[in-house]
């Protein structure tokens, strides 16, 4: 039967911690003569090299949500290509014009996060990643999450909280499960829907919502939503 890869662009101190990282038959990224690729169970029955890239694209987001998520410095990798691999060991190579997704950053094996009541959460597990992928695929909010991971905006995060809250039934439950104090999330969305507070970034033109004080910070507003994710995902599991 034919083997499908997809080639990984990045630099290789950008991809060399994902054959740790990923390594179950439903995702695995392996090396090869300084090379990486993508392999998926989902390629199997698939029979075209743009069927099998567009699926790799609908993977290379969740894989880049949930690393931007595992450490905040990592901004992506992308598709470069795509291989067919015969029975016989023969490789048919297809090249598409137009990059996907960016790239750079370098992932490490630890990372510590702050909650919104001050304790500290480490992640050390490689694999949580894959857990992450795997609610993913098991939990359309998980999905929607991770891909809005991918980018930090005011407009991304304010989509990930209201993806949590109305997974979870209202913010009342996100208070109440002590993931963020009804302090903190006004001040948040009361920041992320002020052009008084964040200018052309906000969701909103109108002077009606006006500016907590004080204001947000962007520091603050990540802090919190990562919070926010990773107490929402222990639900998951």
């Amino acid at each position: 039967m034919p083997k499908w890869l997809v080639r990984l662009k990045g630099d290789t101190f950008d991809l060399e911690d994902f054959p740790a990282l990923l390594r179950s038959p439903e995702l695995t990224i392996t090396e090869e003569n300084g090379s990486y690729y993508l392999e998926s169970s989902e390629f199997d029955s698939l029979t075209y090299a743009d069927e099998v890239r567009e699926r790799s694209v609908a993977l290379i987001k969740m894989i880049n949500g949930a690393a931007k998520l595992y450490r905040d410095n990592f901004r992506g990798i992308s598709e470069d290509g795509v291989i067919r691999i015969e029975d016989n060991g023969r490789r048919h190579h297809y090249i598409f014009a137009e990059a996907v997704l960016t790239a750079r950053a370098k992932l490490s094996a630890n990372a510590t996060v702050t909650m919104s009541n001050g304790t500290q959460v480490t992640v050390n597990q490689p694999s949580v990643i894959e857990t992450w992928l795997g609610l993913a695929k098991k939990y359309k909010p998980v999905s929607e999450v991770l891909h809005f991971s991918r980018e930090n905006t005011w407009f991304n995060l304010y989509k990930i909280f209201e993806v949590i809250r109305d997974d979870v039934g209202g913010e009342q439950i996100i208070e109440k499960n002590g993931w963020v104090s009804d302090k903190k999330l006004s001040q948040f969305t009361q920041t992320a829907q002020s052009r008084e507070a964040l200018g052309d970034y906000a969701r909103h033109a109108s002077k009606k919502y006006r500016s907590p004080t004080p204001p947000m910070s962007w520091a603050e507003a990540k802090l919190l939503i990562k919070g926010l994710i990773l107490n929402w995902l222990r639900t998951k599991s």
